[in-house]
């Protein structure tokens, strides 16, 4: 589950206040501003609006929009913000002995563009900024000469390495025994971004994430369907589930015959042809009563049989769809990077676990949270 508990308040009463057990939530923004190395300045109150989305498949995963009245005290150039969610939570009569409290949800530490300054009708001059989460540093932040990591190095160290070139020091990386086998180097020019999730691939680690407190993340690769489930969203007396909700499962272009080749100039070409003629397949050409080809593949095969294999494999990873989920809750500040949700929706007959992808709202009282969530369906 995620960690609810914080601010001396047990997870029970902060998951009761979240889901409005005891009446409506009640909740409220913080905007601290932090210096070029992440430490506190002051609180800011000329924060006008505020929204923050975390996309889990971009390069730069959390983002956030802020409209300030631009009163001539932040440094856009090196100042950063730091949102917070402020939820007031109540004792609990299910949680014996606790006590009222306040529940701090940090969003991000979000670097900041200059754009232009606009005068409004009261005098005002405001600024309508986009932010970035701290990936943006190491997206900017290039190699001027070829970067090598020697053979022998820790996989993990090297990462750490180049976060620590980057000024990236605020860091949670799980550790790993493996070590380079050979000298892996990038060229000139190279990001920093580009050489750290490199590193992370090659030990089937997830992609570099940076969480609410802006540490950079990184934790090996674990299947979905292999992982406990991280919240559950159902919609019962005790939902906070808005009822439009939308499923997609778009089978329509799916492929089920593959024709995979071979071009030798010193050999004689092969070819290979899988049909999926598989009676429990929706998508097989018996389900669907036509044929519907991918495009014609060529890849390199010393053989027949390796050359057979190989379509099979292609088609096997063809025939993988998601089934994608759209919904929107009350403002839920409790979601990190590729949580997995259990949604029970009945009017759709959903229930099922799912993979967060995306999740954004907008930092004011009664916003909705808008939620992308997937499931892999082998066809």
């Amino acid at each position: 589950m995620l960690p609810l508990e914080r601010n001396g308040l047990s997870a029970q009463q902060v998951k009761e206040a979240l889901h409005m057990v005891h009446g409506v939530s009640r909740m409220r923004f913080r905007y601290d501003l932090l210096d070029s190395n992440n430490q506190f300045k002051r609180t800011l109150t000329n924060v006008l609006s505020a929204s923050v989305t975390h996309d889990a498949l971009a390069d730069i995963k959390r983002r956030a929009k802020f409209t300030i009245v631009d009163d001539g005290t932040i440094d856009f150039l090196s100042d950063r913000i730091k949102p917070y969610v402020l939820l007031d939570v109540p004792a609990s009569p299910n949680v014996p002995g606790s006590k009222p409290g306040v529940a701090e949800f940090p969003l991000g530490v979000f670097l900041l563009t200059t754009p232009p300054r606009k005068a409004r009708a009261d005098g005002s001059v405001i600024r309508e900024v986009e932010a970035y989460d701290l990936g943006q540093v190491l997206r900017d932040d290039k190699v001027t000469d070829r970067y090598t990591v020697p053979a022998g190095s820790n996989y993990i160290k090297a990462v750490s390495d180049v976060l620590t070139s980057a000024g990236i020091t605020m860091q949670n990386l799980a550790p790993t025994d493996k070590v380079l086998p050979a000298d892996r180097d990038w060229e000139p020019g190279t990001s920093k971004a580009q050489i750290v999730n490199d590193l992370l691939a090659a030990i089937n680690y997830f992609s570099l994430w940076f969480d609410g407190d802006g540490y950079a993340v990184a934790r090996p690769y674990t299947n979905p369907a292999s992982r406990p489930v991280d919240y559950v969203y159902r919609n019962d007396e005790e939902s906070v589930i808005l009822p439009e909700v939308e499923q997609a499962l778009d089978l329509f272009d799916v492929p089920n015959r593959w024709v995979v080749y071979t071009s030798e100039a010193d050999g004689v070409p092969l070819r290979s042809v899988y049909t999926n003629d598989n009676p429990s397949s929706p998508t097989s050409t018996v389900r669907r009563g036509r044929v519907i080809t991918a495009p014609p593949i060529q890849v390199e095969a010393p053989d027949q049989e390796t050359l057979d294999s190989i379509a099979r494999r292609i088609a096997f990873e063809q025939s993988q769809v998601y089934e994608k989920v759209q919904f929107e809750t009350a403002i839920m500040p409790i979601h990190t990077h590729m949580d997995v949700l259990r949604f029970e929706f009945k009017a759709l007959g959903l229930s099922e676990n799912y993979l967060e992808t995306g999740w954004s709202f907008d930092l004011r009282v009664g916003a909705r949270m808008k939620h992308t969530v997937r499931r892999l369906i082998y066809l």
